[in-house]
């Protein structure tokens, strides 16, 4: 299950990559919009099409799947990384990553 919705998540798009990181988090719309300098409107749009491209049903999943997604990518990758592949300014704000 995790191995399929993992290889989807290659087809979001840069932006749509960056959104999914932020639902890992539990960040909302408007604090999306806020660090991403778009209208929520526009954040709206960007979680409509990670829902749709992962084949998932609510933010709620797709967070779930951001989350594992990032935890399993980190336990593949060296120790020397820098940061966690989801380490966002925005998330280090608040404290996490």
């Amino acid at each position: 299950m995790w191995g399929t919705l993992f290889d989807k998540v290659s087809a979001l798009s840069q932006r749509e990559f960056e959104v999914f990181c932020l639902l890992a988090e539990g960040a909302s719309n408007r604090s999306i919009s806020t660090f991403l300098k778009v209208t929520e409107r526009t954040v709206k749009a960007h979680v409509a099409q990670v829902l749709a491209k992962l084949d998932v049903e609510s933010r709620l999943q797709a967070g779930i799947v951001a989350f594992a997604w990032a935890v399993h990518i980190s336990n593949r990758t060296s120790p020397m990384l820098p940061s966690p592949p989801c380490s966002t300014p925005l998330v280090q704000s608040r404290g996490h990553g």
